[in-house]
């Protein structure tokens, strides 16, 4: 693996948006409408890759070969813990265990700051994600009705609350994590 790992910076704003619209549209195929898929989403991430998140906003990303492969968002104020907002791989950068290493990147960055928890919400359908979540140590709630972009769903909380276990996960490769955005 040659990934590289960084916090993005407003220049990476159009790439984001890209990288997690093509995300969406692979990952939610079935689980939303074709409709919200084909247009809704362009402009929900579209605003939402207008600016730079706030401050208390992790926002790391993956580059292999200079290009974007991969990014994890993480919320430290929408508790309790941290909350993981975005975790995207590049279809090309799928199955090398790039997810893996984005979410212990964040788990060692949160561990470094005294967080104890970390979470995600899931649609329930999306098999392929739970099992990732539950393969890296996430434990599942029960299932809520919610929303997304106006687009009824089910979720499941998913958590962690041994971070630096999760940490650990990224080996050598995450072992120094750059300050976090805020710093």
């Amino acid at each position: 693996m040659t990934f590289t790992f960084a916090p993005a910076t407003p220049d990476d704003l159009h790439a984001l948006r890209d990288l997690h619209i093509d995300s969406w549209r692979r990952a939610y195929r079935g689980m939303v409408s074709d409709a919200f898929l084909k247009d809704g989403v362009v402009a929900a991430l579209g605003r939402r890759w207008q600016s730079f998140p706030e401050p208390h906003w992790i926002v790391e990303t993956a580059r292999e070969n200079g290009r974007l492969a991969g990014f994890v968002t993480v919320d430290r104020h929408k508790g309790p813990g941290a909350y993981v907002d975005n975790l995207h791989v590049a279809a090309r950068a799928q199955g090398r265990g790039l997810g893996r290493l984005l979410m212990a990147r964040a788990a060692a960055i949160l561990a470094g700051e005294g967080v104890a928890r970390l979470w995600l919400t899931v649609i329930r359908e999306n098999a392929q994600a739970r099992a990732f979540y539950r393969a890296i140590g996430g434990e599942e709630g029960p299932g809520q009705p919610d929303d997304l972009f106006g687009e009824p769903i089910v979720s499941l909380p998913v958590a962690w609350s041994d971070l630096p276990a999760l940490a650990a996960l990224g080996g050598d490769e995450i072992s120094a994590p750059a300050a976090p955005n805020d710093a």
